[in-house]
């Protein structure tokens, strides 16, 4: 009897995952799209020329591109794909990170996200807006006060200090992956029930007898003390979350040219001074510490929540896997864009800095 060619497929990837494990699951892999067709709706002016535009799908959904950093003396041909590499480590590895995937708008080649929120119920708000709410000076001195304390206090006066636990995933992953600019605008909160949100900021910011009455009312109602301030409270509880992880770029060795990338892949010694050089923008009170000495800061304050990440990653990294998402990861690159496939030199060092930035961390 002729087998379908449906069955021959099942049958093909049952056995590459479980004969030659070489089946990566296609969330991990990322798509190709083109995009040129879309509807461009908006461009995003940036220093520099790297372009970044907002596109509408046929589904009308909206996603955002961007491509390569390209300036005077800074050509980071490859950082779109630290993007996308970024984002599939963090898959592989139970992140909340946003899926970039690889696009074309006709002659442009970069990476494109799916817009984080629902905007019929969900809001989206960066850090540095909670930050300036709690410390109004931080608006003059951003770049270098934007703190793991100033994070925590920001989040625990709006009732979100759930949060936090995210706050110390994202500074994990941004050591697995080196990324040294998670500013105070590259993470944020997500606020869902939109309108209920409007309605608890309306009565926010009604006048004080008018507080007064609706406090009143509730408690009488409700025959307990019930007040504005307690509802706004628990809906923050239920409702305000961290973003997923987006905006991840600025990582795996993306400034690095060829050379470096050689002398680091041939001198380990040299490869290991680059890894601990690096500092990610979050600092500890005023000092800026690199990314591991970072976390093991942060354990002695947190070490359930520490423990906790770094034990997942024990369970969940393999290195075959990386090895086998790295060096597929531009197999379906369309011809037309071949110079932007990455080079194996380029491949091995992202392996590399990556299994090693993973095993310091599971040693700490």
């Amino acid at each position: 009897m002729k087998k379908s060619p449906f069955f021959n497929n099942c049958f093909s990837v049952i056995y590459d995952y479980f004969c030659k494990k070489k089946y990566i699951p296609c969330k991990i892999m990322p798509k190709i799209i083109d995009i040129s067709k879309w509807n461009k709706e908006l461009h995003v002016h940036t220093t520099g020329t790297r372009n970044k535009f907002i596109v509408i799908s046929p589904k009308d959904e909206k996603f955002y591109f961007k491509s390569s950093l390209k300036k005077k003396n800074k050509d980071y041909k490859y950082e779109f794909w630290s993007e996308v590499i970024a984002s599939k480590v963090g898959y592989m590895l139970n992140f909340d990170v946003i899926s970039y995937n690889v696009a074309y708008f006709e002659n442009e080649i970069g990476c494109i996200s799916k817009s984080i929120i629902d905007e019929k119920d969900e809001e989206h708000h960066e850090g540095y807006r909670y930050i300036v709410e709690k410390y109004p000076d931080f608006k003059t001195n951003f770049k270098k006060t934007h703190s793991f304390q100033k994070i925590a206090e920001a989040l625990k006066s709006i009732d979100s200090e759930h949060c936090i636990k995210g706050i110390i995933k994202m500074i994990i992953f941004d050591a697995i992956i080196g990324n040294t600019d998670r500013h105070s605008e590259n993470w944020a909160i997500v606020i869902t029930g939109k309108e209920i949100y409007q309605i608890l900021k309306d009565m926010h910011s009604v006048s004080f007898w008018n507080k007064l009455i609706y406090n009143i009312h509730l408690t009488y109602k409700f025959r307990r003390r019930i007040t504005i301030a307690r509802i706004q409270k628990r809906y923050r509880r239920g409702y305000y979350k961290l973003s997923p992880l987006y905006d991840n770029g600025s990582s795996l060795g993306r400034e690095l040219d060829e050379s470096r990338i050689n002398e680091y892949l041939n001198n380990q010694e040299k490869l290991i001074h680059f890894i601990n050089k690096g500092k990610p923008d979050i600092r500890w009170n005023d000092k800026h510490l690199n990314h591991l000495e970072l976390i093991r800061t942060i354990r002695l304050d947190y070490p359930n929540e520490v423990n906790s990440a770094i034990n997942e990653i024990k369970q969940r990294y393999n290195k075959n896997k990386l090895i086998e998402i790295i060096d597929n990861i531009d197999k379906r690159i369309p011809p037309k864009f071949v110079e932007y496939t990455i080079p194996q030199n380029r491949k091995q060092f992202i392996i590399k800095y990556i299994d090693l930035r993973i095993n310091s961390i599971i040693e700490l």
